[in-house]
């Protein structure tokens, strides 16, 4: 298992690489926020290795999706 668990580490790893090398602005805290992970620790929260910026609001994106099933374009 710690075998696994280093495994995991490095993938992580050199996702942030891609990541900061490919972003025209990358920032830290979209790979990792690490004040919101201490705050989520003293708190007890379990999910504190979850700490990033989110990406895309997930409600939002399925309402849009449904909104645009019914959707055409004109003229293609």
């Amino acid at each position: 298992m710690r075998i696994v668990d280093q495994y995991e580490s490095m993938a992580k790893q050199a996702m942030f690489n891609r990541y900061a090398q490919n972003s025209k602005r990358a920032k830290e805290n979209k790979m990792f926020d690490a004040k919101t992970a201490r705050k989520r620790i003293l708190n007890g929260s379990g999910n504190w290795k979850e700490s990033r910026e989110p990406r895309i609001n997930v409600e939002r994106y399925r309402a849009a999706q449904e909104a645009m099933k019914g959707y055409k374009m004109k003229g293609g």
